[in-house]
């Protein structure tokens, strides 16, 4: 929008003004208006005259201009640019404010107030100019979209006036925000609200938008990083400095682990960065990009709004850039843009999320090389814990999870045996691999990446996995491919039973299994979780989410709040399962006030590489007592505690269990000293990793 009141401070309409006083001093800078005085006139002029003015004005003018000028305070009053956009931000706060259905007495407040203001508006040049504006155009004040339409109609006659577009279909910054983030899928804002981002969460329900309140904005990280991994992509909504670095380290493992995140972060006005302020929540050092210059490297792309003209861009560019990229995105909202005015006829047309098209002669090179191996394998299929539950491990064609030296024989002999592996957005990070313990060749791998595609050696950047297997899909022909006879996966609850009533790591996996059902989705914590289920076999349908490659403890706390939350908003009717040890569920523990309207099972354990080190103690808290505490009722809440193989047993065939209705909140007690296999063998490789010399 105009950054002047009023646009009488044009060249023709500022030699009007002029031509009406006494011939003006000599030497007046171009573009300084003057007062009805003949003095120049700070409000009525734009920072760069009154700059140009002032560094002149010692030697170029009279000595009682002179004085005039140089006795005038830094910044008061504002210059005129200055002064419009703080008076345009003022008048559109009120109109956003002003009541739905005002009374008898408020239409004439505001009306009184229109006319007062623009009789004392400091540039007395603009002042006339929306005098006589107001006498023409009655101020329509019958309800909230009435004045804001009208206040908007005379905000369009000074962007006409002064040479800029109108707006058709004008929106505030905010709304626009919101808006477009409802029409890529979004639903539900995460968050914590601050001084400097709360006018515009005030958006969010006229975006049909839910506000999620957490407890911190850590955990509110956590929770958009779950809801992302199961609605597709998410929102959250911070404030400057002490919030968004609150919330950096979810946002650092959502970039890490490729989620897609909309960072939204309240920041102090365009007038106080420009002036350099010594706010709160700042480094008192006037630097107030230092934030978002942190965040630039763990974001896929930054957008600071402060040029209306190019903020409606910006937020479409940086939302694409979230989806295409699958990684979050910063945006930087001053107060004062939040009410702003867009163009909101950009909204009928939605944001173009199809993924660039692969360099055909790269991509047709990668499609050859795969044919020309496909037809040399049998096609079985195996997943990286990563990767659980992305396959559907029911069929006859799943292998297991294969992990170096941590998968069973069976599967390392599969795999490390065959003549071609095909790497399908596989990340061979330490624990994705037991410690880097891959033994396949690079001469029969071919991996599929979403930036690029390798074939044995050889690396083809800008070639990314859809197309390649889009193109393989269609072209294999089916007929010439003999699968093997691949071993059932089954849960091995049996072979895993021991003749004691004590719970076990290698029990307990496989018999999780058996309760699982279609449509589950299973967060798992790291550490002992994410190792155990690399022994559950899921049922068709099962969304597996871990955090294996960023790794923050207390992560799946607030990630299965935000899953469950968007399973919800996608009206589907399942059950999220919470799997976690109490170490780590001590660190985030006040997720649970908000996911008590949510049915979570959230079983904990405890298993440490070093059981007797005094950092690994942790006070034993009295977990089942924990829902009450957040202010959940009996009703909503059911709570046990199963110490034996038999109470599991019971507890997971038990309909009132298994429906998966509300928050459900279990404790169960494992040995101290029993871990997975697959973490035993990984915290080994890792201590003989951490302890190599050069």
């Amino acid at each position: 929008m105009a950054d002047k009141l009023s646009s009488s401070t044009s060249a023709e309409s500022r030699g009007a003004a002029e031509s009406t006083l006494a011939a003006p001093p000599k030497r007046i800078a171009k573009g300084v208006v003057l007062d009805k005085d003949g003095k120049p006139c700070r409000p009525c002029t734009s920072f760069a005259a009154w700059a140009s003015q002032t560094s002149s004005s010692l030697k170029a003018t009279t000595a009682e201009t002179a004085s005039a000028v140089s006795a005038t305070p830094r910044e008061c009053p504002a210059d005129v640019e200055m002064l419009g956009r703080s008076a345009w931000t003022l008048l559109h706060s009120i109109a956003a404010t002003y009541p739905t259905l005002p009374t008898t007495t408020e239409q004439s407040d505001v009306k009184g107030f229109m006319r007062l203001f623009a009789k004392l508006y400091p540039c007395w040049v603009c002042a006339e100019d929306f005098q006589q504006y107001i006498q023409k155009q009655e101020i329509r004040a019958g309800s909230r979209d009435e004045f804001g339409n009208w206040l908007c109609e005379a905000h369009n006659e000074v962007n006409k006036k002064l040479g800029k577009p109108s707006l058709k279909k004008p929106v505030a910054v905010a709304e626009y925000l919101f808006t477009r983030l409802h029409q890529i899928g979004i639903r539900s804002v995460h968050g914590l609200p601050g001084d400097f981002n709360l006018t515009a969460l005030d958006y969010i329900p006229k975006a049909k938008l839910r506000w999620v309140g957490s407890v911190n904005e850590l955990n509110a990280a956590y929770a958009a990083d779950g809801y992302a991994r199961s609605k597709g992509i998410s929102a959250l909504a911070t404030t400057f400095g002490v919030g968004e670095l609150s919330a950096m380290n979810g946002v650092a493992g959502a970039y890490s682990e490729h989620i897609p995140m909309v960072h939204i972060v309240g920041c102090p006005s365009t007038i106080s960065q420009r002036n350099g302020m010594l706010l709160h929540h700042t480094l008192g050092n006037g630097d107030f990009n230092v934030f978002a210059n942190m965040s630039s490297q763990i974001s896929c792309d930054v957008a600071r709004l402060t040029k209306p003209a190019e903020i409606a861009e910006q937020i479409d560019h940086a939302l694409r850039e979230c989806w295409i990229r699958s990684r979050p995105v910063y945006i930087m909202l001053p107060t004062d843009m939040a009410e702003k005015q867009v163009e909101g006829r950009r909204l009928d047309t939605a944001i173009d999320l199809s993924e660039p098209k692969n360099d055909v002669e790269r991509e047709d090179y990668v499609v050859e090389a795969v044919r020309g191996l496909v037809s040399k394998t049998r096609l079985p299929v195996f997943v990286t814990p990563m990767g659980k539950g992305a396959v559907d491990e029911n069929s006859p064609s799943y292998g297991g999870v294969y992990a170096g030296c941590g998968s069973s024989p069976d599967v390392i002999a599969q795999v490390e045996g065959s003549d071609l592996v095909l790497f399908v957005g596989s990340l061979k990070s330490d624990f994705n691999t037991t410690g880097f313990s891959y033994h396949t060749s690079q001469l029969t791998t071919i991996d599929f990446h979403s930036t690029h595609c390798a074939v044995r050696y050889s690396e083809y950047p800008g070639v990314t996995m859809r197309g390649v297997l889009r193109k393989i899909t269609e072209g294999v022909d089916p007929t010439r491919l003999s699968p093997p006879d691949m071993p059932r996966v089954v849960n091995e609850v049996a072979k895993n039973r021991d003749n004691s009533q004590t719970i076990t790591q290698a029990w307990f996996w496989p018999r999780l299994g058996m309760y699982l059902k279609e449509g589950d989705i299973v967060v798992t914590e790291t550490g002992t979780a994410n190792f155990g289920i690399w022994e559950t076999r899921f049922p068709a349908g099962v969304t597996g989410i871990n955090q294996i490659l960023w790794g923050s403890l207390g992560w799946s706390v607030g990630a299965a709040q935000g899953a469950a939350l968007g399973a919800r908003d996608m009206n589907l009717n399942c059950r999220t399962i919470l799997l976690v040890g109490d170490g780590s569920f001590q660190l985030t523990v006040q997720e649970v006030s908000t996911m008590i309207r949510h049915g979570l099972n959230i079983t904990m354990q405890r298993c440490i590489h070093d059981m007797d080190a005094e950092y690994n103690n942790i006070v034993p808290w009295k977990y089942t007592e924990i829902p009450g505490v957040f202010g959940a009722t009996d009703k909503q809440v059911k709570k046990y505690v199963v110490e034996t193989k038999d109470e599991v047993d019971r507890l997971l065939t038990n309909k009132d269990f298994t429906n998966g209705l509300g928050l459900q909140f279990v404790e169960l007690e494992m040995a101290r000293d029993d871990a997975p296999r697959a973490l035993k063998l990984a915290a080994e490789i890792a201590a003989r990793n951490n302890t190599k010399a050069d």
